[in-house]
């Protein structure tokens, strides 16, 4: 699927410019997998009959690998590696970053046209453990996927009228945002008549902050 230690040079590499800090933390990476392993991934998501749906919105989820196709899980479980951790801790200079892939792990994710997800701010507390959840990184399966078809992560200052910055999910682009008490993200509705696919990884430190929430 990938060459952690290329990918861990690709993440580092001050030349690309990813870091971007309004209006919070988050970097964006383009072309860091294998495009033909991204597209079997893309394949093999289970039928959303398989998953579970947002009540009244054309948007389902699952943390459950076992129905996904091979290319899928071995996206997940790459996306899941110890040592993935270890490059976004390098990268962001958060020590100790880690995953839960028997638990909170994230999910894989497929909304399809009206879906819309509202500009919230995620609990970071882990549910069992109490770890501090300190990054997500999306990382988006959309080949072809255009501006008129919506579905763009957007990222908001609290009480602003409008996001501060939109990012298009287009095929084989990871985004990965801090996840503090400032940061409100949502999605704009999805237009296109093609599902929209991703895979949300969380990472997490075992000693949290105070409250659960400020620490940066």
């Amino acid at each position: 699927m990938i060459d952690l230690t290329a990918l861990h040079h690709r993440l580092a590499d001050p030349a690309s410019n990813c870091r971007r800090t309004d209006p919070y933390e988050h970097y964006v990476w383009d072309g860091l997998f294998d495009p033909d392993a991204l597209r079997a991934a893309a394949r093999g998501y289970p039928d959303v009959g398989r998953m579970t749906q947002k009540p009244g919105i054309p948007r389902w989820f699952s943390l459950d690998l076992e129905p996904a196709s091979p290319a899928l899980r071995a996206l997940c479980r790459t996306l899941l590696s110890a040592e993935l951790a270890e490059h976004i801790s390098a990268v962001t200079g958060t020590a100790d970053l880690c995953t839960d892939p028997a638990g909170d792990w994230g999910s894989y994710r497929v909304s399809a046209r009206g879906a819309v997800h509202t500009a919230h701010i995620g609990g970071n507390r882990h549910p069992l453990t109490g770890w501090l959840r300190r990054y997500s990184l999306f990382t988006y399966l959309n080949e072809g996927w255009q501006d008129d078809d919506g579905g763009l992560l957007e990222l908001w200052r609290p009480g602003a009228d409008g996001p501060s910055a939109q990012i298009l999910p287009v095929f084989n682009r990871s985004v990965l945002i801090e996840t503090t008490d400032r940061s409100l993200h949502g999605v704009s509705q999805v237009r296109g008549s093609r599902p929209r696919r991703m895979v949300t990884v969380h990472f997490w430190t075992k000693s949290p902050g105070p409250d659960g929430r400020e620490l940066t």
